[in-house]
């Protein structure tokens, strides 16, 4: 399970890197935080009090993140090939399209092809400052491709195929189509308690809780909601 930590931190952390290259220092007033050139922008996001109450982020924090989201994006929102040239950028050896877009698509709600920077900061807000529970449902949602709110062994062999491909030839150990069905069988053992060939997310809450009481809240908030869980079994 500790995959499922090592895809939440690994996650945000290269999201806030794609979106945090602007200048470090605070925007000093909301006039900043509102000023577009009318010219490009198809979207205008909430006033920074709207977006303090539905995110655990600061006015000066978020009005940082969306320097960094406006500098990357004009238009105030990005699109699914755009993300995916962003995040790619980071695993230069192999390809990370496939898994960006699984990512996108937990961030674009509404499926219109599109995340604006509310739902971006939403998202983030969620992987940084989230509950346990709030955490383990977006790693649940993004392992969930057709949004059945239940997780198929095609979908979990879709999700490690995808890391696999992103990570090129750092994948270790190298996986075959043998050892990943076999990781897909490990993780259905552990996950699908009633042995019905999918997991729920009340199946996937129990098993995340007793991996929790085995390895300890510490290690599993720090390590665990870190990357992929199943790269942990």
């Amino acid at each position: 399970m500790g995959s499922v930590l090592v895809l939440l931190h690994a996650t945000f952390v290269r999201l806030r890197q794609i979106f945090h290259r602007a200048r470090k220092e605070i925007i000093s007033d909301d006039g900043d935080y509102d000023e577009f050139d009318v010219q490009v922008v198809h979207y205008k996001p909430s006033n920074l009090d709207e977006l303090c109450l539905v995110t655990k982020f600061s006015r000066e924090e978020i009005k940082l993140i969306y320097r960094g989201f406006k500098q990357e994006c004009p238009a105030g929102v990005v699109d699914e090939e755009r993300f995916k040239e962003l995040y790619s950028q980071f695993y230069p050896l192999g390809d990370a399209g496939t898994y960006a877009g699984y990512i996108f698509a937990t961030f674009d709600q509404d499926e219109d092809g599109h995340v604006t920077f509310d739902q971006f900061i939403t998202g983030m807000s969620v992987l940084s400052r989230g509950t346990m529970p709030q955490k383990l449902r977006w790693v649940f949602n993004l392992y969930d491709l057709n949004g059945s709110g239940r997780i198929s062994k095609s979908n979990l062999r879709d999700i490690i195929l995808s890391v696999n491909q992103m990570l090129g030839s750092h994948a270790k150990p190298p996986t075959d189509d043998l050892s990943t069905k076999e990781h897909v069988e490990r993780m259905f053992q552990k996950f699908d308690l009633d042995k019905n060939g999918e997991i729920s997310f009340s199946e996937f809450l129990l098993a995340c809780e007793s991996v929790c009481k085995k390895i300890g809240i510490k290690y599993f908030k720090t390590y665990f909601l870190t990357f992929p869980f199943f790269m942990y079994f």
